[in-house]
């Protein structure tokens, strides 16, 4: 093993000792190496944003009279330095120019990324389903298939369901038919198998996470003893 990978092994077992320590009651221990952790992912991501953003886009761009794209340059400059006027108390109101705009594009991101991306594909994935093709293999209907079909059309409507009757809920409006309310009862089963799925790859990944350090200290014992 080398010194630099010893080095590692080192600061990684001395971390995790601080992380446990929390179980133990400590506190100390523990706010340093969160704050360690939040130190180095913060300095890691001003790191990614200098090589990859501003020096590709804004730095390298303004170096270059000639360059056709020059112009557009200084507008993002220009957002830049009202967001930096934020850190001043009289420059707020101008700061909220750069946040409108990166909220804006944020925002439509955001709306065409879930409707291209998740949205739209669901949809016709269950619409997609019930194609006479899936349905039926020769003259035989697939009764596997469209049970399957019937299912994921049960529960996107009764998810649907769950989510109008809490809005009738907030609203003040609790009169729903018996149909309704045992429509809502089954998407809640639907929402819990689906966040009981959720929790359930969270844990093993943690449970990955912790075997990971354990083995970190196993070896770190195993070297010294």
């Amino acid at each position: 093993m080398s010194p630099s990978e010893l080095f590692a092994l080192i600061i990684g077992v001395a971390l995790t000792v601080m992380i446990f320590s929390y179980i133990l009651g400590d506190r100390l221990f523990f706010g340093i190496a969160t704050h360690i952790l939040i130190g180095v992912s913060a300095a890691f991501l001003a790191l990614v944003v200098i090589q990859k953003v501003l020096l590709p886009y804004l730095i390298s761009p303004l170096a270059d009279h000639t360059n056709a794209g020059f112009l557009l340059t200084l507008v993002p400059l220009a957002l830049s330095i009202l967001l930096v006027l934020m850190l001043f108390r009289r420059g707020t109101q101008a700061g909220a120019i750069p946040l409108a705009f990166l909220g804006g594009a944020l925002a439509a991101l955001a709306i065409v990324g879930v409707t291209r991306g998740t949205l739209a594909p669901q949809i016709l994935s269950m619409i997609g389903r019930f194609e006479p093709g899936q349905l039926m293999h020769g003259a035989e209907p697939q009764w596997g298939v469209i049970l399957e079909a019937l299912m994921i059309l049960l529960g996107v409507i009764s998810v649907l369901f769950v989510f109008h009757h809490r809005g009738q809920l907030k609203a003040g409006n609790v009169d729903r038919p018996v149909f309704l309310e045992g429509v809502g009862s089954i998407g809640q089963i639907f929402i819990g198998i689906t966040f009981g799925a959720l929790f359930v790859g969270l844990f093993s990944s943690a449970l990955v996470a912790l075997i990971s350090s354990l083995s970190d200290i196993i070896r770190f014992i195993s070297l010294w003893f």
